[in-house]
C-alpha cells in the first residue's frame, strides 16, 4: 500500500515535471520562430492552462479547490485574449485599444484577484498585523514606482477618458494582487514545490506587466514586447505546473513568528521607503515641476513611514515578549534546578540517614568512621560507642510498634542533646545505635559512656500517657591505630556483647587481649 502511494505521488510530480518541460519547448520554439504564427504558442499555454489546473484539483485534492477553479476559470478568457492578441498579430493589424482583448484580459485579472482572496484567508487564517504591514509596505513601495513611471505618464498623456481608465486599470489590478501575494507569503511558513511556482507565477505575471505597460506609459509604445510576451508564456506555465505538483495537496503552514523580521525583509522595505525620495531628487519625468504628482509621492512616502514605525513598534513587542518568555523560561529553569538540587539533597539525606530518627544511618557512619582512621596516628583520636537498648522488645509486645518507634525517636533525641555538635550519633537498626566521638582520649570517653547511660535510664512519657523505662548497653572501641571501620565496628559489638553478659545498662571497653 504505501509503495502504490509513493509510485503515485512520484506521478503526480512526474507530470507537473512533464508539463513544465513541455511548455518550455514551446516557449523556446516562440523564441526561435520568426513566423507571427508563433503568438498563437501563447494561446496554447494559456488555454492548455485551464485543463492542468483542472487535472491538478481532481488528482491532487488541494485543502482548498476553489481558489483553483477561480484561476482555472481566470484563464479561460485570459486565453481567449491571447487569442484574439494572436489573431491581430497574423493579421499585421494594430490591435485595438481599448479592445474586447482587454476586457477578456482585466476580467481575468478580476478573477485571479477573488481567487487570491479566498486563497490568503483559507491559509493566513486570522489577521496577522505584521504580515499585513510588510504586505502594505511592499505594496506602497511599488505603488510609488508604479504612480512615477506608469500612472503619471498616463496621467500627462492626452488620452480620452475611456483609454485612460483601462490603461492605468492595468497597473491598479497588478497591486491589488501584489499586496494579496505579499499578504499570503509574509503569513505563510514553509515553502513547497508548488507554492514556490505560484509565487513564480505572481512575480513574473507582475514583472512582465510592469516592463510592457511601464516601457508603453514613458515611450508610448511597449518596448522589448518579447520579453513581456515570454514572462508571460513562463508565468502561466508556472501555474499550471503548481496545480499539477502533488504538493499542492500539502496546507500552507503559518508561519511561526510573523513579529520576527529577517534582516533581508528590513532591507527590502527600507529600499522600497526610499523609493519616493529618490524619484523626486532624479526629477522622472519632471515630476518636481509637477505638483498634484509630488503630492502624492510625498503622501506615499508618508504612508510609508507611518507603516515602517507601526512595523518597528511590532517589532520592539516582539523583541519585550521574547524577552519576557526568555525571563520566565530563565526562572522556570532556576526553579527546576533548584528543585533538582532540592531533590538531589533530599535523595542524598535519605540514602545516609535512618528515616525514623533521622539520625545517621551505617553508610554515613562507615564514611564518617573511615575518614576519622585516616586521620589517626598512634595516639587515641577517637571513639565508637556501639548501644543496645535493654527491654526495647518487651516495650514493642506489651504496648505495640508504634509506642516502640515513639520511644526510639525520643531516645534519639536525647543522644543528640548529650554530645558535642561534631559528633555524629547513627541508628544502625533496630534499638542499635551508634555514636562516633573524635579528638577524644580515654577519660572523656568515659565521661561520655557515663553520660549517654544516665540520659538513657530517666523515664520516657510517650503518647496516650506512657512512661517507660528501659535502659542501654555499651560497648566502646577507642581507636588508638589504624584499623578499618569493619574492624572498629567489630570490637565495638564485642566490647557491647561483655557489657550486656555482665548484667546491663552498663558499658564495656574493648580491649586488644579479648
Amino acid at each position: 500500500m504505501v509503495k502504490v502511494q509513493a509510485g503515485l505521488l512520484a506521478g503526480r510530480e512526474a507530470a507537473a515535471w512533464t508539463y513544465a518541460a513541455t511548455g518550455t519547448a514551446v516557449i523556446v520554439t516562440f523564441l526561435l520562430t520568426s513566423s507571427s504564427a508563433r503568438y498563437l504558442l501563447a494561446v496554447l499555454i494559456s488555454a492548455s492552462v485551464v485543463f492542468a489546473i483542472l487535472v491538478g484539483v481532481a488528482r491532487n485534492r488541494p485543502p482548498s479547490a476553489l481558489p483553483w477553479y477561480l484561476f482555472a476559470a481566470a484563464m479561460a478568457p485570459y486565453a481567449v485574449a491571447d487569442t484574439i492578441w494572436g489573431i491581430y498579430q497574423i493579421r499585421g493589424a494594430e490591435v485595438p485599444f481599448p479592445g474586447v482583448a482587454d476586457l477578456f484580459y482585466l476580467g481575468s485579472y478580476m478573477l485571479f484577484t477573488a481567487g487570491l482572496v479566498i486563497l490568503a484567508r483559507k491559509h493566513a487564517g486570522r489577521l496577522h498585523w505584521a504580515g499585513l504591514l510588510d504586505a502594505g509596505i511592499v505594496t506602497l513601495g511599488f505603488a510609488t514606482l508604479a504612480w512615477a513611471f506608469i500612472i503619471a505618464p498616463y496621467l500627462r498623456s492626452r488620452l480620452a477618458a475611456w483609454p485612460m481608465a483601462v490603461s492605468i486599470a492595468y497597473p491598479v489590478t497588478d497591486l491589488v494582487l501584489l499586496s494579496l501575494a505579499a499578504w499570503l507569503m509574509f503569513t505563510t511558513g514553509t515553502r513547497t514545490p508548488s507554492s514556490l511556482m505560484f509565487i513564480g507565477w505572481l512575480l513574473v505575471l507582475l514583472a512582465s506587466d510592469g516592463l510592457y505597460y511601464g516601457t508603453e506609459a514613458t515611450h508610448g509604445t511597449a518596448l522589448a514586447e518579447n520579453v513581456s510576451e515570454v514572462g508571460w508564456m513562463v508565468s502561466s506555465l508556472l501555474l499550471g505546473s503548481a496545480a499539477l505538483h502533488s504538493s499542492v495537496a500539502r496546507p500552507l503552514e503559518l508561519a511561526e513568528t510573523q513579529e520576527r523580521m529577517p534582516l533581508r525583509r528590513l532591507s527590502i522595505l527600507i529600499a522600497l521607503i526610499l523609493m519616493g525620495p529618490l524619484i523626486v531628487l532624479a526629477d522622472v519625468g519632471g515630476i518636481r515641476d509637477q505638483p498634484m504628482h509630488v503630492t502624492v509621492i510625498v503622501g506615499m512616502m508618508a504612508a510609508l513611514s507611518l507603516l515602517l514605525v507601526l512595523r518597528i513598534a511590532f517589532l520592539a513587542r516582539y523583541a519585550q515578549e521574547t524577552a519576557a518568555a526568555a525571563r520566565t523560561r530563565a526562572l522556570a529553569l532556576a526553579a527546576s534546578l533548584q528543585e533538582q538540587a532540592e531533590l538531589q539533597k533530599f535523595l542524598s539525606h535519605q540514602a545516609t540517614h535512618d528515616p525514623l530518627t533521622g539520625l545517621a544511618n551505617r553508610a554515613l557512619l562507615n564514611e564518617r568512621l573511615e575518614t576519622a582512621l585516616e586521620r589517626c596516628s598512634t595516639a587515641a583520636c577517637a571513639g565508637l560507642l556501639m548501644l543496645d537498648l535493654d527491654g526495647f522488645k518487651d516495650v514493642n509486645d506489651t504496648l505495640g510498634h508504634s509506642v516502640g518507634d515513639e520511644l526510639l525517636v525520643d531516645i534519639a533525641r536525647r543522644l543528640t542533646g548529650r554530645v558535642r555538635e561534631q559528633d555524629l550519633v547513627a541508628r544502625l537498626g533496630g534499638d542499635e545505635f551508634a555514636l562516633l566521638v573524635e579528638g577524644v582520649d580515654a577519660s572523656t570517653l568515659h565521661e561520655y559512656t557515663t553520660r549517654i547511660l544516665d540520659s538513657i535510664t530517666a523515664p520516657f512519657t510517650l503518647g496516650h500517657g506512657h512512661s517507660v523505662h528501659v535502659t542501654t548497653s555499651i560497648g566502646v572501641r577507642s581507636v588508638t591505630r589504624p584499623i578499618t571501620p569493619a574492624e572498629a565496628l567489630r570490637d565495638a559489638d564485642t566490647a557491647l556483647y561483655k557489657a550486656k553478659t555482665a548484667g546491663k545498662n552498663q558499658a564495656a571497653f574493648f580491649e586488644s587481649t579479648q
